[in-house]
């Protein structure tokens, strides 16, 4: 009787499939978010496994089962736009599991082209991110690299139906198309001139171009859309909508369709160097861009000409101390030491507020008659880092009075209460510095909103955040997905027309925009269904066998 370990070429493939889709979508999960549970979880699993192999064939496997794991990290290593390291870089890690698998493991020739055969498939013929997010989303479309500089980390992303079809439009910057492609090896400088050269060329920052990228679906791929096809006015807007970022910062200052050097790598290093002055140098550099910004600006902190979602706040601007602006059709002027208009939120009695940050954070109402009056303030003191933080508005508990989301260590979730006051829904934990919200819609096809949030994992206090959905309840927030990417820049709407809302980010220092849709196929329970089905499997033809 044929043993389950003398399998067939197919049954190896098998068995590699499955070990796959387990250590992936399964084991991978459990570490991540499990720590040290999934160990002890493991552990027991792992002892079965070995069990049901019979001891002549243990090694065999074992050897199959880790020369699979390693080429398949092997291949996933091999991140490189160089197609002469990439083939370098497969047929010498092939070669290694080969040696191994024939000499050591004493494998047959089709258990080791099994092995190779779902190594080459599962690194080469799809995206590999999905399978960090193939539990609750796949890869829609993921951009090439949009910059290739050294010194900007991210550039900001926004989403704005551009050719007001109903969908949305991707809109973020960057230079693939202005600047040409690096060549895939240079050559070593030899003589004197070709070192000085390239010194010039590696030590001194020069100005980089930086273009505004606009993508669209359309015939079931993203296409970028010439900037000279969008109206002047849809470029305000977009704009003004961008996210305010400072790319390259400290090196770099952006401006119009330019990344500006701010400083030389060398003069700055060795300013930094002298910690007597570097927190003086550091604070005139930061005084010198916001001068920078004043002047493009003509002296103004911010505006804003509409917000959009039904606000009646129109025409807003903050200069020299006054901040002025339209609402309902009644303009009015005030002083404030606010430098930045935030957003507007529905308050109780049907009232809306206008949110500015300065030394504190206040919500601001404007009376018929055009005077104001602020509503309610958070003193910095009471929340430490408040003019850093990322203040979402989002009607969490669906009462038509909007909530305030408050992103930072720790986060909050406020209410106002009729009386001036603000009731804490919900914080997160004081020593929890992962957590941080994101967004607040819908995803996919699930009908009500949806808190988006980065998050750590759920056993460690390592502060690597993971994208996360979550429901609000009384008794708190109620995960109901996450995405084991370190994601930024999170975006959320219907970039593909089809109705239901995707998620666009990018992964840092990839310069890359993904775009993930949800969806309902239940992956993890359908893995641990196959696993499960593989242990059966094995259990079976152990018995058999001892009988």
């Amino acid at each position: 009787m044929r043993n389950i370990f003398r399998l067939q070429t197919l049954l190896w493939a098998v068995y590699a499939a499955i070990l796959f889709l387990v250590y992936h979508l399964v084991i991978k999960v459990a570490f991540l978010d499990g720590s040290w549970i999934a160990l002890i979880v493991f552990v027991p699993v792992l002892i079965l496994g070995l069990y049901l192999i019979r001891p002549e064939h243990r090694k065999e496997v074992a050897v199959f089962t880790i020369g699979f794991l390693l080429l398949d990290r092997a291949f996933k290593t091999l991140e490189t736009d160089q197609m002469k390291h990439i083939i370098q870089g497969v047929i010498g890690s092939t070669l290694v599991i080969v040696i191994l698998a024939k000499l050591y493991g004493k494998l047959r020739w089709n258990a080791i082209i099994a092995l190779l055969l779902i190594a080459f498939l599962g690194n080469f013929t799809f995206n590999r991110d999905n399978l960090a997010v193939l539990n609750h989303f796949y890869v829609k479309w993921e951009s090439p690299k949009l910059y290739q500089g050294e010194w900007a980390d991210f550039f900001p992303i926004t989403l704005y139906d551009v050719d007001h079809d109903g969908k949305m439009e991707i809109i973020t910057y960057g230079n693939k198309d202005e600047v040409p492609p690096l060549p895939e090896e240079e050559e070593k400088p030899e003589t004197p001139e070709e070192k000085l050269a390239l010194a010039e060329k590696i030590v001194k920052l020069k100005t980089e171009p930086i273009s505004m990228y606009i993508f669209t679906y359309k015939n079931g791929e993203m296409v970028r859309i010439p900037n000279e096809q969008v109206s002047a006015q849809d470029m305000a807007a977009i704009k003004e909508q961008m996210p305010v970022d400072y790319p390259g910062f400290p090196y770099y200052m952006m401006k119009g369709d330019q990344l500006l050097p701010n400083v030389q790598r060398q003069p700055y290093s060795e300013g930094m160097m002298q910690a007597g002055t570097a927190p003086y140098r550091a604070f005139l550099l930061d005084m010198l861009n916001v001068d920078k910004i004043f002047s493009e600006h003509n002296g103004q902190m911010d505006s804003r000409s509409t917000f959009g979602h039904g606000s009646k706040f129109t025409n807003l601007s903050i200069r020299a101390g006054k901040l002025s602006g339209t609402f309902n059709g009644v303009a009015f002027s005030t002083p404030t030491t606010a430098t930045k208009l935030l957003d507007t939120m529905r308050l109780p009695g049907g009232k809306e507020g206008l949110i500015l940050l300065g030394e504190n954070l206040t919500v601001m109402t404007v009376n018929p008659d055009g005077t104001t009056q602020d509503t309610y303030t958070i003193l910095r003191k009471e929340i430490n880092g408040l003019a850093t933080s990322d203040i979402i508005v989002a009607d969490i508990d669906h009462d038509n009075v909007d909530e305030m989301l408050v992103a930072n260590t720790p986060s909050y979730v406020l209410k106002p209460l009729a009386d001036g006051k603000w009731d804490v829904l919900w914080v997160s934990a004081a020593k929890d510095k992962a957590f941080r919200f994101s967004n607040f819609a819908t995803v996919g096809n699930d009908p009500q909103p949806e808190i988006i949030a980065k998050a750590k994992s759920w056993v460690s206090n390592y502060y690597l955040r993971y994208l996360a959905g979550f429901h609000y309840t009384p008794q708190g927030l109620e995960q109901t997905w996450k995405i084991y990417l370190p994601l930024i820049n999170v975006q959320i709407g219907d970039v593909d027309g089809d109705k239901q809302n995707e998620i666009v980010a990018s992964i840092y220092g990839t310069h890359q925009v993904l775009v993930l849709k949800q969806h309902n196929v239940p992956v993890m329970w359908i893995v641990i269904l196959l696993f499960a089905a593989l242990v059966g499997y094995g259990l079976v033809r152990r018995f058999r066998h001892v009988s």
